[in-house]
C-alpha cells in the first residue's frame, strides 16, 4: 500500500468539472486499490515504496499514458494533486478536429490523425473493460463560411491540406443537410470523420481502466519533488511519503514547468486561459439544436452527448485566473447564435474558463529528457491535450520499451529540443 500514513484518506471527487460523466460507476469504485482502511493502526511516520514508473499528473494526457503503460503490464503509479481531471482536461471542449484544426508542423497533423483512430479503438477496449461511456460520438463538422471571400481567405491561411478529408457543400447543400443552421450561409466544408467527446468523461474512463488493468492512482498528492542523483532518476517525494522508481513521467501540464526547475531543466510553458459556456435546448426548441459540431473561424459549437451544447472559445494569453467576462459570454454567444440562430431560445446553463499550456515553439513536449536518464515529459499540448492524448500515450510507451524518438518520428517533440538551442546560441 502506498503512502501508508495512520491520518490520511482516500481523496473522494466531489467533480466540480462542467460536465456529466455518463454511465459511469468510478465515484462509488475507484481506487479501490490504495483505499486506506479506517481501522488500521498504521504508524505516521513516513515510509519508502516503489513502482517501476510514476506519472505525475492526473489530467487526460497522465490518465491516457497510465492505460496504455497499464494495457503492457506495466507497473504503473499515477499521483495528481488535486483531482482526476481537474485542470485543463475538466475545461476542454473536447473535439477530436483532425481535419478541421489547422496545425503548423506537419508531424501534429499525422498525429492528430492517427490518435483520433487510436481514441475510438480504446472506446470499445474502455467500454468493454469498465462499462464506462466516454460521450465519444463521430458526428462530424461543418466549418460554414458567410461568402466566396471569407472561403478564399480561409484557404490562404490554411497551413493543413494534405490528407483532409472534406466535402464541399454548397448553398443548397447546407440548407439540406444542417436545418438549424444560418439560411444565408454561403457554403460550408463537411469532415465527417470528425469526433468529439466529454473530457472528463473520457478521462476518468482512461484512468479507471488503467486501475482495472492494475495500475495504481492516488489523487489530493502535494509537495511533489523530484529526486534525481548522478545515475538518473531514483523516486519522487512528497508530504506522504516517498516513492522509488525507476521511470518519472511529467504530465503535469503548467505544473511540468516547475517540476522540470526542480532538476534544472528549462522546458518553458506559458499560460493561455480559454473561455466556454454551456447552452441547453427546451424540447420545444430542439428542432432548433445543431446535430453535428460548427466549427467557424470565430467560434465552435460542440453538441455534447449530456444534451448541452458547449460554446468556445477565447484565447487570453498569459491569463491564469479563471473568472468569465461578461463580454466574453455576450461575444461567444453573439457568434454563436449568427450561426445557429436557435441558441437565441436556449436556455443558458454555466460558463467556465481553462487554462492551456502553451509552449514557445507551439509543440509539446514529449519525450525522453536525456540529461536524467529516467526522466520523460508530456506537457505542452496547449489546444490539443483530449485529442493527441491516444498517441502521446503510445508515444511514451514505445519510449520505455526502447524505441527512440527517431525511431517513432517524434524527434521535433524531443523536450531536449530547447537545450539544443541553447547550446547553439
Amino acid at each position: 500500500m502506498l503512502f501508508k500514513q495512520g491520518d490520511d484518506k482516500m481523496v473522494q471527487s466531489k467533480p466540480s468539472q462542467p460536465e456529466e460523466v455518463i454511465g459511469s460507476s468510478y465515484d462509488q469504485n475507484k481506487f479501490e486499490l490504495l483505499a486506506l482502511s479506517e481501522n488500521s493502526n498504521l504508524s505516521k511516520t513516513q515510509e519508502t515504496c516503489h513502482a517501476e514508473t510514476i506519472i505525475v499528473g492526473g489530467g487526460v494526457i497522465g490518465c491516457a499514458i497510465a492505460f496504455e503503460l497499464a494495457s503492457r503490464g506495466r507497473e504503473v503509479l499515477l499521483v495528481e494533486q488535486s483531482e482526476i481531471a481537474s485542470g485543463a482536461s475538466c475545461a476542454a471542449a473536447g473535439m477530436l478536429a483532425a481535419d478541421s484544426e489547422d496545425f503548423a508542423h506537419p508531424l501534429m497533423a499525422k498525429a492528430a490523425h492517427e490518435s483520433r483512430e487510436l481514441l475510438h479503438k480504446h472506446k470499445e477496449q474502455i467500454s468493454a473493460l469498465t462499462g464506462m461511456d466516454l460521450g465519444l460520438r463521430r458526428n462530424g463538422f461543418i466549418t460554414p463560411f458567410r461568402s466566396y471571400g471569407d472561403l478564399s481567405k480561409y484557404k490562404d491561411r490554411r497551413n493543413t491540406t494534405s490528407g483532409v478529408q472534406q466535402l464541399w457543400w454548397d448553398r443548397s447543400t447546407v440548407q439540406r443537410e444542417a436545418l438549424w443552421l444560418n439560411r444565408d450561409t454561403y457554403g460550408a466544408y463537411y469532415r465527417s470523420l470528425e469526433s468529439e467527446a466529454l473530457p472528463v468523461s473520457l478521462t476518468r474512463a482512461y484512468a479507471r481502466s488503467a486501475e482495472m488493468m492494475g495500475a495504481r492512482i492516488l489523487e489530493g498528492v502535494q509537495d511533489v519533488r523530484l529526486i534525481v542523483d548522478k545515475h538518473g532518476v531514483q523516486g519522487i517525494m512528497t508530504a506522504r511519503g516517498e516513492v522509488c522508481c525507476r521511470h518519472i513521467i511529467i504530465a503535469a501540464g503548467l505544473q511540468g514547468e516547475q517540476l522540470m526547475h526542480q532538476v534544472g531543466g528549462t522546458l518553458p510553458s506559458s499560460p493561455v486561459k480559454g473561455e466556454m459556456l454551456a447552452v441547453r435546448f427546451p424540447t420545444d426548441q430542439a428542432g432548433g439544436r445543431p446535430d453535428r459540431t460548427v466549427y467557424a473561424e470565430d467560434v465552435y459549437i460542440v453538441p455534447k452527448a449530456n444534451g448541452e451544447v458547449w460554446i468556445g472559445a477565447t484565447s487570453l494569453p498569459g491569463r491564469k485566473d479563471h473568472s468569465v467576462s461578461a463580454n466574453s459570454v455576450q461575444r461567444l454567444l453573439g457568434a454563436a447564435s449568427y450561426w445557429v440562430p436557435g441558441i437565441k431560445e436556449a436556455d443558458f446553463v454555466r460558463a467556465w474558463a481553462g487554462i492551456r499550456p502553451s509552449t514557445p515553439d507551439g509543440l509539446p513536449y514529449i519525450g525522453k529528457y536525456e540529461q536524467i536518464p529516467g526522466l520523460y515529459t508530456a506537457y505542452g499540448h496547449f489546444r490539443n491535450g483530449i485529442l493527441l492524448s491516444a498517441i502521446t500515450g503510445r508515444w511514451i510507451a514505445d519510449m520505455l520499451e526502447g524505441k527512440s524518438a527517431e525511431e517513432i518520428g517524434i524527434e521535433a517533440l524531443s523536450p531536449d529540443r530547447m537545450y539544443r538551442r541553447e547550446v547553439m546560441l
